[in-house]
């Protein structure tokens, strides 16, 4: 049997079992709450989490496309990003596809399997580090206009346009 007719035969149990192994890479308190509600609005974290995981193993199936991947990935990545994740454990989630899909597919999948979640992989550390240089941004310009106005009250400088701060 094809690969990809083998995925798409097995989705959701490969699904399920790779949301078990992300959420698992939270502390334990966290993971439990994670993986018990379903609900978007009781529990966006793990609803967003859950809908990325869909969006790329779709991404999966056809042809990768580094920027239809990247945006398949952002949701998880972004959330992430701003907690207290390495960069090497919040990708680490991926690799994690690997041993779940050897485990429920009767044949071992194959190098070309390896290297589509290797590519994964490269993606959702390019947005890692998207994001976290966003926040970077954002805290530096954050910083410039918490001490230029406290420049301002002390009378040292003038108004100063947010371009300027950029």
């Amino acid at each position: 049997m094809n690969i990809n007719k083998s995925l798409e035969k097995n989705r959701k149990k490969i699904i399920d079992q790779w949301f078990e192994a992300t959420i698992k890479s939270y502390p334990p308190e966290t993971a439990r709450v994670l993986g018990r509600i379903k609900n978007r609005f009781d529990n966006p974290v793990g609803s967003a989490t859950q809908e990325s995981l869909e969006n790329v193993f779709d991404q999966l199936l056809k042809d990768l496309d580094p920027g239809k991947l990247e945006d398949a990935l952002d949701p998880v990545i972004r959330i992430r990003a701003v907690q207290k994740f390495t960069a090497s454990d919040a990708v680490g989630f991926v690799f994690e596809l690997k041993e779940i899909v050897k485990n429920i597919l009767e044949n071992a999948p194959g190098e070309d399997f390896d290297r589509k979640v290797d590519q994964v992989a490269l993606a959702a550390f390019n947005r890692f580090m998207k994001c976290r240089e966003s926040i970077f941004l954002i805290k530096a310009t954050e910083s410039k206009k918490r001490i230029h106005r406290a420049f301002e009250r002390a009378g040292l400088v003038t108004e100063l346009k947010d371009e300027d701060l950029l």
